[in-house]
């Protein structure tokens, strides 16, 4: 029958078929798992690039306020004109009339040269008030002992000179509040406040044996 005949190729062909799918394990690349794809590697991260030194900064040492240097005193010059004036003022008071004056006017002249060469010396101005004073011009020895006080309110030798001005002047309060500051301030020439003429009417005064006593500095008449 055509039907068995085609049957019987049809059966002929399904086994070669059998054949065939049972010997693919021969064919390259065919029956065996895929291999899985070669690991592909991580990015290597780049070497941590170390923080740049921080510049270096150069600090000034901190400014020290430092006193002032403490004044000098008067040149060798100014000290000889000093010197030249109390010599004139030793000669006048051994002297009289119109010596005595040339000499006293001899002094003022060398104070003067002085303070212009120095004008904050306060002794010079100090020092030419008390030889005003002995020419009684009171006016002119109150302007340089101003001064003086100015430039060096904690002398002694100033406040009792200011001290004789006053008393010579009749202003006993004044002169009492400056024999206390001069001796405040450490004057110490006690005879002179025992027998110089400029303070008579000071020593007048009740108040100043209780200044003197305050610093206890006693005097005996």
């Amino acid at each position: 029958m055509h039907t068995t005949k085609n049957a019987s190729l049809w059966l002929s062909t399904l086994a070669s078929a059998v054949v065939l799918l049972s010997g693919c394990d021969k064919i390259p690349g065919l029956g065996k798992p895929a291999e899985a794809p070669a690991p592909v590697a991580a990015p290597v991260a780049p070497p941590p690039v170390a923080d740049p030194a921080p510049a270096t900064i150069a600090v000034a040492p901190p400014t020290v306020a430092t006193s002032p240097a403490p004044a000098a005193g008067p040149s060798l010059e100014v000290q000889s004109h000093i010197k030249q004036a109390f010599a004139y003022i030793s000669m006048a008071k051994n002297a009289q009339g119109s010596i005595r004056e040339e000499n006293i006017d001899n002094a003022l002249k060398e104070f003067t040269v002085a303070i212009q060469k120095d004008p904050n010396y306060a002794e010079a101005y100090s020092n030419r008030a008390a030889t005003y004073m002995q020419q009684k011009k009171f006016n002119k020895a109150d302007d340089d002992l101003r001064r003086a006080k100015e430039l060096s309110p904690d002398s002694p030798s100033v406040r009792y000179n200011y001290a004789s001005l006053h008393s010579l002047k009749g202003n006993v309060d004044l002169a009492l509040d400056e024999v206390d500051a001069a001796l405040t301030k450490g004057f110490s020439d006690y005879d002179a406040l025992r027998l110089d003429p400029d303070l008579n009417n000071v020593r007048k005064h009740p108040e100043f044996r209780k200044i003197l006593e305050k610093h206890k500095v006693f005097i005996v008449k």
